[in-house]
């Protein structure tokens, strides 16, 4: 005996257009930051390793940035083949089925969102349309960003919901925003410059220690 499995009654999927001009604009503001950073610190190595007459381990450290770096590209590849051939929203006629970059499923329950938020959020690079699902204490259930889903994905989404959507007037900000629902946004996008100052405070503490590490590694042995 088998049981048939009714099919979604619509399969939503991200855009390859607005993803990919999304992600050509991010690169063109932080690939230049980035090779400007790491051009700094190699020119500072290989300054360092011809004042000693190339007794510093400057090679090593060399490698570790070139390391940090291809890595980073290779996972940023990897990465947006995989967003874009896994990521996927099926409406059914009882559940929401959402599937991640990474293919695995989790469920939504119309019946248990409490809150739809269509909204556009104000980034300093471009204004950008996004759909929030909340669940009845105000916890972030779904988040779909204007940067990977078409509008069309997104009124579709909150139409299988059937709850009016709060909107705003005007664009707000991430931390506008979390303000209004704490649990919406995290504490994160709400403040990304705090954020980048830790997250390059610990990746200078990281390049200190390693450069520690191989000098004593080097004069230890």
């Amino acid at each position: 005996m088998t049981t048939d499995i009714a099919p979604p009654a619509q399969t939503l999927r991200p855009s390859r257009d607005i993803y990919r001009k999304a992600v050509l604009g991010d690169l063109l503001r932080a690939v230049p930051l980035t090779l400007l950073v790491v051009g700094i610190q190699v020119a500072l190595q290989l300054q360092r390793s011809s004042a000693d007459g190339g007794t510093s381990q400057s090679g090593p450290v060399i490698w570790l940035f070139v390391g940090v770096v291809l890595a980073g590209v290779i996972y940023s590849v990897v990465y947006y083949r995989m967003l874009l051939r896994n990521s996927r929203i099926d409406l059914g006629s009882t559940a929401l089925t959402v599937v991640n970059w990474l293919g695995r499923t989790r469920t939504i329950d119309p019946a248990a969102v409490g809150r739809v938020l269509q909204v556009v959020i104000r980034l300093p690079s471009r204004p950008i349309p996004m759909l929030f699902l909340l669940d009845r204490e105000g916890k972030r259930m779904l988040t779909m960003y204007g940067t990977l889903w078409p509008t069309e994905a997104m009124l579709a989404v909150s139409g299988a919901i059937r709850l009016p959507a709060t909107t705003y007037p005007a664009a707000v900000t991430y931390a506008e925003l979390r303000t209004l629902h704490p649990n919406a946004v995290s504490w994160a996008r709400a403040h990304p410059i705090l954020l980048a100052l830790i997250v390059a405070a610990a990746a200078f503490a990281v390049t200190i220690v390693g450069m520690i590490v191989l000098v004593l590694a080097f004069f230890g042995g």
